[in-house]
């Protein structure tokens, strides 16, 4: 089982999300160090030998204020800012034509897979293939559950009375293990969901499989 997670990214999704987490740290680290330094400077630096004037004293001070606390922060809103707006644009907001369909329904507590287009439904159990992009249409029979596999990126709610879309894409094999991210009743903590993204010889294979389980 494959442990990756929001910071171990696997697919395209998962990737910017991950650089938009790391660049808020990065800036939050670099403002955490500029003001301790500076107030650090302010508690331990020695007294000047020439006391300032009043006014002196005071326009230093407004100095300061302007740069920490105005200039500075908004500085950092516009680079977080941007940075949202690519990520935004990157993220996937209607599945292209080569998208494989599947339908996820959140039941209490387990979930529901089907594939309209091969006739294929499973349960508890997402098999996906590597490098072709999903388009998910997400469903509740139920209660407002949520889907979300930290390594592909994405977390999206499922409603009783429509149907969300979520493009994703494995970038690599592997096997990861979702949970509800909603809380949803007793036995939420048991909602698990476990996905295998596999090379798109071995998803032929295991649909073919399928296919001829249920076939009369």
């Amino acid at each position: 089982m494959s442990q990756g997670g929001s910071l171990d990214p696997q697919g395209p999704v998962a990737e910017v999300m991950a650089d938009l987490w790391w660049l808020m740290l990065g800036l939050g680290v670099v403002v955490f160090a500029v003001f301790a330094a500076v107030l650090a400077l302010g508690l331990f630096r020695r007294r000047s030998t020439e006391p300032q004037s009043g006014s002196q004293q005071s326009t230093g001070f407004s100095r300061w204020i302007v740069v920490g606390g105005v200039v500075l922060p908004l500085i950092v809103l516009l680079v977080v800012f941007v940075a949202t707006i690519q990520a935004m644009r990157v993220v996937p907001n209607h599945a292209p034509p080569e998208a494989l369909a599947v339908e996820i329904v959140g039941h209490q507590w387990w979930w529901e897979v089907r594939y309209p287009g091969e006739g294929v439904t499973t349960t508890n159990e997402l098999h996906i293939p590597v490098g072709r992009p999903v388009a998910f249409q997400l469903t509740s029979a139920d209660v407002i559950h949520s889907f979300w596999v930290p390594a592909l990126g994405g977390k999206m709610d499922l409603l009783p009375d429509r149907a969300n879309t979520l493009v994703l894409q494995a970038d690599e094999p592997g096997e990861h293990l979702s949970h509800c991210a909603e809380f949803c009743g007793l036995e939420h903590a048991d909602m698990r969901l476990t996905v295998v993204a596999e090379p798109a010889e071995e998803f032929a294979a295991w649909m073919a499989e399928q296919q001829q389980r249920n076939s009369p």
